[in-house]
């Protein structure tokens, strides 16, 4: 350890090239690092040039690694996880009352917001941390300790605790619901609200028609948005027809703000999972949210 500093011109470089070794891309490590492209290109190219070897085959379809390439990336990936690891343990060290937890930003809107209170009520000395995004992350590499995911089991960087499916159906305002009849509608003729999902599991309003076996909408959406999050906040202020998933917005069914139209409905393959990191036992504090949240997402929507 050392001589790591005399062997290596910059760590930098190595954990640009350890995230672009690890995702098979230059254009996605850049992303996951919040810097350019060309940025992680130069560093890669630095630290060939340091080690006298080319890491990554370039071709016209992507990045391949070369024999010193994979050698390299299986120690870097290694060592990181083990460097995460640790960091994460010296945090549960130094807060042992803290949990960070991590969803998307419509589960975290729409359904663990509303229920918070309660549990911090029960376990008013634990501390939370909330992290909502829609980008998929990976455990390994995040001092996350529990997620909330919605996707396909077994997963590589952690394990399911538990998970629940969704029933997704068009949903509306009362107002709105009286003016296009609840029971039988024309997708065309509704004024539709849809989003552009980071996540291609996600059912828009034409792969919902085909499960469906509807006639597909007119257009991709008269109103158009980023995040699932905002077509039901659109669809709450009257601006048209969106897809809810029962369980982010059980809540708002029941409350009447939102109603359901016709009676049909698709059950996506995909589940919603509480999610723990592989190898990284939960301390008490994390324990007692992951448990908290398994039991309250497998009771059944009630709307």
């Amino acid at each position: 350890m050392t001589t790591m500093r005399r062997s290596l011109s910059s760590l930098g470089a190595l954990v640009t090239f350890e995230a672009a070794a690890r995702l098979e891309s230059f254009t996605l490590a850049a992303g996951e690092l919040g810097v350019t492209q060309a940025a992680v290109s130069r560093q890669i190219k630095l630290l060939e040039q340091d080690l006298g070897t080319p890491l990554f085959a370039r071709g016209h379809r992507g990045v391949t690694l070369t024999p010193a390439g994979r050698l390299l990336a299986s120690a870097a990936t290694g060592a990181f996880d083990r460097v995460t690891e640790a960091i994460g343990m010296v945090r549960r060290l130094a807060a042992p009352d803290l949990v960070t937890v991590s969803a998307t930003l419509a589960f975290a809107h729409f359904w663990l917001m509303p229920r918070l209170p309660a549990f911090r009520a029960a376990h008013p000395g634990i501390r939370l941390r909330l992290v909502a995004e829609d980008a998929s992350i990976d455990l390994r590499q995040s001092p996350r300790d529990v997620l909330v995911r919605y996707g396909l089991a077994p997963f590589e960087d952690g394990r399911s605790i538990v998970s629940c499916p969704d029933e997704v159906f068009p949903v509306c305002v009362p107002a709105l619901a009286r003016t296009v009849g609840s029971s039988h509608f024309d997708l065309s003729a509704l004024p539709l609200i849809d989003f552009d999902p980071i996540d291609p599991t996600w059912l828009g309003w034409q792969q919902w028609a085909d499960r469906t076996g509807q006639p597909g909408p007119s257009a991709r959406g008269d109103l158009r948005f980023s995040h699932y999050a905002d077509t039901v906040y659109a669809a709450l202020n009257g601006a048209g027809v969106a897809l809810g998933w029962s369980r982010l917005i059980t809540d708002l069914l029941v409350q009447g703000q939102l109603v359901r139209l016709g009676g049909q409905s698709v059950v996506p393959d995909e589940r919603y999972h509480v999610v723990v990191p592989h190898g990284r036992e939960p301390g008490p504090a994390a324990a007692r949210f992951t448990d908290w949240l398994a039991g309250n997402l497998t009771q059944a929507p009630e709307g």
